[in-house]
């Protein structure tokens, strides 16, 4: 056998046609180790340093986990404990509607407080708050796999969800990019749903509605690097960090 055959690493064969219709994604030239999880970065082919907007955002919060910087936005105060009213106004912030900042809110607390709970704790925390430092215990099934069970970023598995259920787009650079639209995204969640799994089918539907929501692509294309900066919560600072800024100065305009 010769080498190059013994190298090859097979990820579709005809006789299992679902390995054809879902490839991998291969391309790595930016990044090594692309299958490795990161703990403090959300890399990409594009960004293989982490978020390129805000201007230093990926070194100001390496002591976070990448799950952590996710939810960092709606930590107002920066106790490391999210309560209902901060998500609220988050939510506002990045332009969400009453109604559903409201929903989303009651949501996203009623499903995650509990399990986030500190260690040695056993009763409900009954005004809802959800701690960060336990946020990992918040990973649900039938989602994209791109965070681990302890809150790291897998590009792997970030960028074959992308390739699996999105769409090359054509760009200015010729460099090409993923795109997404909301249906292809729900596609997705229905692919990977785990059986018997309702709680991780509708945490997944209603992560990516959100996405969808706030991102609101003029298109209905949501590009993979804004889809990034969702996960490692750089484009929540990006889009809206002057109004939380200025939220949070003495004034509280918004």
């Amino acid at each position: 056998m010769s080498s190059s055959k013994k190298d090859l690493i097979v990820t579709a064969i005809p006789s299992v046609p679902v390995t054809v219709q879902r490839p991998p994604f291969k391309d790595w030239h930016n990044v090594k180790d692309a299958g490795v999880p990161r703990a403090d970065i959300a890399i990409t082919e594009a960004s293989p340093n982490g978020a390129q907007e805000p201007k230093g955002y990926t070194d100001a919060h390496r002591r976070q986990s990448v799950l952590q910087q996710h939810c960092d936005f709606f930590d107002l105060n920066g106790d490391g404990v999210v309560t209902p009213w901060e998500t609220f106004i988050g939510f506002r912030l990045l332009s969400w509607p009453l109604l559903l900042a409201l929903f989303a809110t009651v949501v996203i607390h009623s499903g995650f407080s509990y399990v986030t709970l500190p260690p040695g704790r056993w009763l409900p925390d009954p005004l809802f708050r959800i701690h960060l430092a336990q946020i990992n215990s918040g990973k649900h099934g039938s989602d994209s796999g791109t965070y681990d069970h302890e809150g790291r970023f897998r590009a792997q598995q970030f960028a074959d969800f992308f390739n699996k259920y999105g769409e090359r787009l054509d760009t200015v650079d010729g460099a090409g990019d993923f795109g997404m639209t909301y249906s292809q995204a729900l596609k997705g969640v229905k692919a990977q749903r785990c059986v018997m799994d309702l709680f991780g089918i509708f945490a997944a539907t209603f992560e990516w509605t959100a996405t969808y929501i706030t991102i609101w692509p003029e298109d209905g294309i949501m590009r993979l690097e804004d889809v990034r900066g969702i996960f490692d919560g750089s484009y929540f600072y990006k889009t809206a960090g002057a109004r939380r800024a200025a939220y949070l100065s003495p004034k509280k305009s918004l």
